[in-house]
């Protein structure tokens, strides 16, 4: 019975395999080390596993379960395919994962991980894996074919196998840190940890290997899944993974984000490509939406607008459907994740692709990569207090934004990671020092960051040398020990401040010395020969780095001076002088009101950059483009000014709560900017 059976389902597969030979895709594996008595494990596992979720078939995984902290009963029933996987990585904590072979540390941002998953998805497939499986109460056996559709060019190949439990779940928790379930436990290598050694595979090679394992009586036979990958020693890169099981990932001709403009259509075009031997059942929906008030989205499919739709995807067939956005004259952002489940799918897994567009403004770039707290508030609060206007980013928005920004876009990046992890990928280092080599200035701030680039185990390279050569720094200590600072007297940035660390996340304040001698400490612990951040000025660009984040310090107000400052060390922000007395600058441009929301008035500030002198126009609109105040009407030269507005309108009638929006024109420059009034 079994051979029958399983004769039919290899003829299946190799068919199969010849009609889909020319298109194979690249699988990411996600690989991590956990432990069930691990409390980081608990805090941090529901990131790596709504990350998972959500891109199932563009990354598969499985999860190692380590010795220690504590009691692990994962651990124990497979103590040499667990101890070999994690010592072969070299990790020395826990959670810890690793996309394609390479080591990020501890699980942070769900966006961040997607961000590591599009890289590799982006990297050419040279080799395609298949797998076949009959597994019972009694074994799992499996064959695995490695088919070669181009060279090869790593060395030192082998192919390795694994059984993994799709959810081992307990009534009561296993260990100490409450966790009840655990995905993808790995529960036994085939043949075994070290893989099967694979001399040379060439274009047009078949290899085919069969292998098999008996069932342990804790293992749920009928949740078990087949993993295969091919992994370099060399290296450890890993050059292609699969899974016994349906994947599939949502392709599109059209970048993921995109910079917008102002009363545009946009429409991204996605299909689904169904590679597997077996009928795909799926639906596809919006989720996570965040569209502005007066912009519009349409889920389109057969040309006709739609909410959500199921379909059936016979094998070598392909789905089409699309994505419309419409923006107005706001400058917004808006976000949409478009989720394609596979309805044959036990735990609801599937897969999602993100539009991200805005309409940019200000000369200063935002980057949240605190892992999806909410401490960027402190720099909004910061910003509109300089009277700044920005645009803001999260950090995996801002990868697929990349290529679109100009390095010269942006006078200054803020960069705040907070207390996240990781702190850089290798695609951030890329663009920061094309940044950086290009005149920019740059302001970080974050606890651990050093740690996280030395001693988590993640041993990014490209982020140490880019902590050593670009922000001239030296990582001493992971925690300084002292939980008050104060300012270097007669330094541009933090002259006369002082301040205590709050407690509002574990305190780990590092301790940070100059690199090369060239930058200079401008944050100290009070009473000791330590410091916690520094400046550096390159001569072709500044940067500002605190080892501490601003939501840390005890004092609002001396947060938001630290940022005042560094913007004007920067030179992005000057004293602004009043109406009638202004001062030449280089750009156009119109700033954030301050304060915002606001009542009962707010100032406005823009600047002129005019050859000679241009009718000039500020005016505050209401949200059906009604005109409601002109505030500037007169000829303006070059320079910066300055004006208020008291809520009022043109016939001096005070006006109802709601956003508003005021408009500069002068010459042929115009802007936009959206405000908030609160009766």
């Amino acid at each position: 019975m079994f051979r029958k059976l399983f004769t039919g389902v290899v003829l299946v597969i190799l068919m199969f395999i010849t009609t889909v030979f020319s298109q194979a895709r690249r699988i990411v594996l996600l690989e991590e080390a956990t432990n069930a008595s691990c409390a980081p494990c608990a805090a941090n596992n529901p990131n790596l596993q709504a990350f998972f979720h959500k891109n199932f078939g563009g990354v598969i995984s499985v999860r190692y379960h380590a010795w220690w902290p504590g009691s692990d009963p994962m651990y124990s029933l497979n103590v040499t395919d667990n101890t070999t996987r994690i010592n072969y990585y070299g990790i020395n904590g826990v959670p810890n994962y690793l996309i394609d072979g390479v080591n990020y540390g501890v699980p942070g941002d769900p966006n961040t991980m997607a961000s590591q998953m599009w890289e590799g998805l982006t990297q050419p497939a040279p080799v395609k894996i298949n797998i076949t499986t009959d597994i019972d109460a009694d074994s799992v056996r499996a064959t695995v074919y490695l088919i070669g559709l181009s060279s090869v060019t790593q060395t030192n190949l082998f192919l390795r196998t694994g059984v993994i439990e799709r959810k081992v779940v307990y009534t009561t928790p296993p260990g100490s840190n409450g966790e009840k379930e655990f995905p993808d436990v790995l529960r036994k290598m085939l043949p075994d940890a070290n893989g099967i050694s694979i001399a040379a595979i060439n274009p047009g090679d078949t290899l085919t290997f069969n292998m098999s394992a008996e069932v342990n009586a804790a293992w749920n036979w009928s949740d078990l899944a087949v993993v295969s990958w091919l992994q370099s020693d060399a290296s450890k890169e890993i050059i292609q993974s699969n899974i016994n099981l349906p994947t599939y990932i949502i392709e599109s001709p059209e970048p993921s984000a995109q910079f917008l403009d102002f009363n545009q259509t946009y429409m991204r075009n996605y299909s689904i490509y169904n590679d597997n031997p077996t009928m795909l059942h799926l639906r596809i929906v919006p989720e996570e939406i965040y569209v502005p008030a007066q912009w519009s989205y349409n889920l389109m499919y057969n040309n006709v607008a739609q909410d959500s739709f199921d379909v059936d995807l016979a094998p070598s067939d392909t789905l089409h459907f699309q994505l419309t956005v419409q923006t107005d004259n706001t400058p917004e952002s808006i976000k949409i994740r478009v989720f394609a489940k596979n309805m044959d799918d036990a735990y609801g897994y599937g897969f999602s692709r993100t539009f991200f567009g805005l309409i940019p403004q200000g000369e200063l770039l935002f980057v949240d990569d605190d892992g999806g707290d909410n401490y960027e508030t402190n720099y909004y609060s910061a910003f509109d207090s300089a009277g700044v206007v920005y645009t803001s980013l999260e950090e995996s928005d801002l990868l697929a934004l990349a290529s679109e920004i100009n390095p010269s876009q942006f006078s200054a990046i803020f960069w705040n990671i907070s207390w996240g992890f990781p702190a850089f990928v290798e695609a951030d280092i890329d663009f920061l020092t094309n940044y950086l080599d290009n005149g920019g200035n740059f302001y970080l701030a974050g606890q651990d960051i050093g740690w996280d680039i030395f001693e988590s185990g993640s041993n990014l390279t490209a982020a140490q040398d880019f902590y050593h050569n670009y922000l001239d720094a030296d990582y001493l200590n992971d925690n300084s020990g002292i939980f008050t600072m104060e300012g270097v007297p007669g330094d541009p940035i933090t002259d006369g401040i002082s301040f205590s660390i709050n407690s509002i996340y574990s305190r780990y304040p590092e301790w940070i010395g100059s690199y090369s001698g060239g930058s200079v400490l401008i944050l100290k612990y009070t009473g000791q020969d330590r410091y916690g951040a520094l400046r550096y000025d390159s001569g072709t660009y500044k940067v500002v780095y605190l080892g501490i984040g601003i939501e840390q310090m005890s004092d609002a107000a001396v947060a938001r001076l630290i940022v005042k400052r560094t913007l004007e060390w920067f030179g992005v922000i000057t004293d602004i002088h009043q109406n009638g007395n202004p001062q030449i600058v280089q750009e156009f441009s119109l700033e954030q009101n301050y304060p915002n929301p606001f009542n009962p008035e707010t100032t406005i500030r823009y600047s002129l950059n005019n050859a000679r002198a241009e009718n000039t126009r500020l005016i505050v609109y209401n949200s059906l483009g009604q005109i409601v105040r002109t505030l500037v009407d007169a000829k303006q030269p070059a320079g910066e000014y300055q004006v208020t507005w008291d809520g009022k309108n043109n016939s001096g009638q005070q006006v109802a709560s709601g956003i508003y929006y005021y408009q500069l024109t002068s010459g042929e420059m115009q802007s936009v900017q959206k405000m908030i009034l609160i009766r």
